[in-house]
């Protein structure tokens, strides 16, 4: 009895030694380490097929090419750029770099393209079958600036979508952000509380924003920069009458509303600028496409019994 006593307290001793031992951070962190030593190459691959096959290639081909020409792309060129993917909100996934990189390997493409057309082109050659020099000079450079050109205008295209829904969401979320402020919120909580119950670009944008605050930065230069991030006139109007009513002291509850306001009148002005401009701009298509249809249906049996009558 005494020797099977002896045994359980030995075994219960061992096993309280070796459970203190697995269980100390340094041992959870060894492990940790191994195990992502021994599982990485496959996590890896995992974890590089989940991005985008277009991100995935094109961007290190980009960025080994703005690398060779660095030393010929100006400074303001790729400040522009990096002003330009934050406001798409490409930032993450592109750098700069990559994207000036990616322009040139378009406009070498294009240049490649206008080759291969070039090639069953008759139109280039002589009556010696010679090449014309200025032709296929001219073709190559249309192909390169299309090439180049075209990452440049889809990136302004998806600014240009992501300003618009900015727009068109601004004006409920000032109105969720007036109320939740004049129940008594902070001006931070009811930033919070929008994000909880609008989707959209405009607040993505304000998690931006809050997360800044909670890191550290300023309140007033993380609205700031919210403006700034975004493009859109009337949000930058918007923050910086915030700023001026934060730096004040005034009520930011009488600012909201009046700026609600404002921009509901902004927004019925835009719209009705719009309606003032279709009708300019249903003239070409009202004459040049739908009167020459008219005339046809209208005119044309008349036209065909005067033919008739002549004959």
């Amino acid at each position: 009895m005494l020797e099977l006593t002896i045994i359980l307290l030995f075994a219960t001793i061992l096993l309280l030694v070796l459970g203190f031992f697995y269980s100390s951070p340094q041992r959870t962190v060894k492990r940790r380490l191994d195990t992502m030593v021994t599982t990485s190459p496959d996590r890896t691959v995992a974890e590089e097929l989940q991005i985008p096959f277009f991100q995935r290639v094109f961007a290190p081909l980009g960025d080994g090419v703005a690398r060779l020409l660095k030393n010929y792309t100006p400074l303001e060129f790729t400040q522009r750029t990096q002003k330009r993917l934050l406001m798409a909100n490409m930032d993450a996934r592109w750098t700069p770099n990559q994207f000036q990189g990616f322009c040139w390997l378009g406009g070498a493409g294009g240049m490649i393209l206008m080759l291969a057309m070039m090639y069953n082109d008759s139109s280039v050659r002589n009556p010696d079958h010679s090449i014309n020099i200025a032709t296929a000079a001219t073709y190559l450079l249309v192909g390169a600036a299309a090439g180049y050109i075209l990452p440049q205008f889809a990136l302004s295209r998806r600014i240009r979508q992501r300003q618009e829904q900015i727009l068109a969401s601004l004006p409920y979320s000032l109105d969720l952000l007036t109320i939740t402020v004049e129940a008594g919120l902070g001006f931070d909580a009811a930033l919070a509380y929008a994000m909880r119950k609008m989707k959209g670009p405009l607040m993505e944008e304000f998690a931006k924003t809050l997360n800044e605050i909670r890191l550290g930065k300023p309140r007033l230069d993380a609205l700031e920069d919210l403006g700034a991030r975004t493009g859109v006139e009337d949000l930058k109007l918007f923050i910086t009458a915030v700023v001026h009513a934060s730096r004040l002291g005034a009520s930011i509850t009488t600012t909201l509303r009046v700026q609600a306001d404002a921009l509901r009148t902004r927004r019925r002005q835009r719209v009705q600028e719009l309606a003032m401009k279709a009708p300019v701009k249903m003239t070409f298509p009202l004459v040049f496409l739908i009167f020459p249809a008219l005339f046809v249906v209208v005119l044309g049996p008349g036209f065909l019994s005067v033919m008739k009558l002549l004959r």
